[in-house]
């Protein structure tokens, strides 16, 4: 939240930033429209469960759901972990197993960056290319060298990287 409000006077989320159209900007039906006239068929185009107030119900019961995880510092997560390279998450965001590894990395505070690959993306055949199968969430961590599948062990190798033990 410092790199934000340093680079914005703000500390409110979310922010896009799209370094490829030199834009950046807040509020989520901003965004959206943004997105899907950018990279999508056009703001018009949206569908009604993206805007609000719907969207911002649902997204809050999802949230209440889970007890907003991640959305405090996990228990003796390392200071240094937001001045680390960001990792890269595959996945795609209806996946509960991606969605407990994102949790789990915010908790760490951990920069990371999501390489969407869903079904019809370029992006899943080139994961395929670089692991020789399909399967998210995967984890490369250019901190450590480590890549990993599998949502358990992904979970268990940040906490044991990226933790301190406390007393």
């Amino acid at each position: 939240s410092d790199e934000l409000a340093e680079r914005t006077g703000r500390r409110t989320v979310p922010y896009l930033i799209d370094p490829s159209a030199d834009v950046e900007m807040f509020e989520s039906d901003d965004i959206v429209d943004y997105l899907y006239d950018k990279y999508g068929p056009g703001k018009g185009e949206v569908p009604w469960l993206l805007r609000d107030p719907v969207a911002q119900f649902t997204a809050a019961f999802a949230s209440i759901a889970r007890s907003f995880a991640g959305a405090r510092p996990e228990p003796g997560a390392r200071a240094d972990n937001p001045k680390r390279a960001p990792l890269e998450l595959w996945g795609y965001e209806c996946s509960p197993f991606v969605k407990l590894v994102r949790e789990r990395l915010c908790s760490l505070m951990l920069p990371h960056v999501v390489l969407p690959c869903s079904r019809g993306s370029p992006r899943r055949d080139e994961m395929v290319k670089l692991t020789g199968r399909f399967q998210v969430p995967y984890l490369r961590d250019p901190n450590t060298g480590a890549e990993l599948f599998e949502m358990p062990e992904i979970l268990d190798y940040l906490l044991e990287v990226y933790t301190v033990e406390t007393k």
